[in-house]
């Protein structure tokens, strides 16, 4: 099977990995930038990630994509939600339409206001996929048993990707619901910046934890506005991905939120946006306005928008736990 791939930041190098390991997978990875193809080319490690890991041989990079979109039989999308618009209006010519797409990207564009599957869907006719789950690229990369929630309308896609994966211990749990497994992938990130407030502001695990069983409420409240089901809220991009990245300082957003708990870090919080990418932080400034225009009930998503953008005291976010508690 030819695989293609566009993006090699960690995660879907770790993709590729777990691709790898099916000798018979030939994947091809697209990258704009030039320097790290070159040092590829010439030493065949990918020298940012995994204490330059040698690349098995059936991983080649290219910065054309036209060598990564011909003749292959599925595409990953994995790149950052303000790249996906450029990539796809980029590919839409050169790609197959009957290719599947998967997306493993998370966020809503801030230009758009759409989810990363809307936005691919305005300029490619293939089908689309969203892989989504609770999962960090380090430990994806370690070809370890963990699971993804692959929400998808076309069964084929669903059998392509169990086909090429099929000799990774990855786990995938089907589902047709793109929009509350988006909306999953986005909640966590912005969830997971009131997590770490919590641990910033010095609370213990036990009030963590009441915080995490009313975003668990919340994320199903929302859900439910966008006619989703309760089965997506269990899912392993729902409450899965929500417990991970909630309860690790793996997570940018979770470190990022204890620096915020933490009083008089306010440089420090900045330095830390301009040091890492927090996806939680930019999709919190676009969802929030388009929950509140839906009137979603969202206290805890309004507080932290509030915490972050109108400088309200992080203590607040204590109390509005304890209230929706106790009401």
């Amino acid at each position: 099977m030819k695989i293609g791939i566009i993006g090699t930041g960690v995660f879907s190098t770790s993709i590729a990995l777990n691709l790898a390991n099916n000798k018979e997978n030939n994947i091809i990875m697209w990258s704009e930038n030039t320097t790290l193809v070159e040092e590829y080319k010439k030493t065949k490690k990918l020298i940012p990630y995994f204490n330059n890991k040698t690349v098995p041989k059936n991983i080649t990079i290219t910065t054309e994509y036209q060598e990564v979109l011909e003749n292959i039989d599925i595409l990953f999308l994995v790149t950052g939600v303000e790249y996906i618009k450029e990539v796809c209006k980029n590919i839409h010519r050169i790609l197959d339409s009957q290719i599947p797409v998967f997306i493993g990207s998370k966020g809503i564009g801030k230009e758009n206001k759409k989810f990363v599957h809307e936005i691919a869907k305005k300029y490619l006719k293939n089908k689309i996929s969203i892989i989504s789950g609770p999962t960090f690229a380090e430990d994806v990369a370690k070809i370890e048993p963990l699971g993804f929630t692959v929400a998808s309308k076309d069964k084929k896609s669903q059998l392509i990707i169990n086909k090429a994966f099929e000799e990774s211990p990855i786990y995938f749990e089907k589902s047709n619901d793109l929009t509350g497994v988006a909306i999953c992938g986005c909640l966590k990130n912005i969830y997971a910046i009131g997590s770490g407030i919590l641990k910033g502001l010095n609370f213990n695990e036990s009030t963590r934890s009441l915080y995490f069983t009313e975003i668990y409420k919340e994320l199903g409240n929302i859900l439910y506005k966008y006619k989703s089901s309760l089965e997506t809220l269990n899912s392993l991009a729902g409450l899965g991905d929500l417990n991970l990245t909630c309860n690790s300082n793996q997570s940018r957003n979770y470190s990022y939120g204890e620096i915020i708990g933490k009083k008089g870090n306010k440089k420090e919080a900045k330095k830390y946006l301009e040091e890492n990418t927090v996806e939680g932080v930019d999709t919190l400034q676009v969802l929030y306005p388009i929950l509140k225009r839906k009137h979603v009930k969202c206290a805890i998503v309004k507080t932290l928008y509030n915490i972050i953008y109108n400088e309200e005291e992080a203590k607040k976010l204590i109390e509005i736990i304890t209230k929706k508690a106790t009401n």
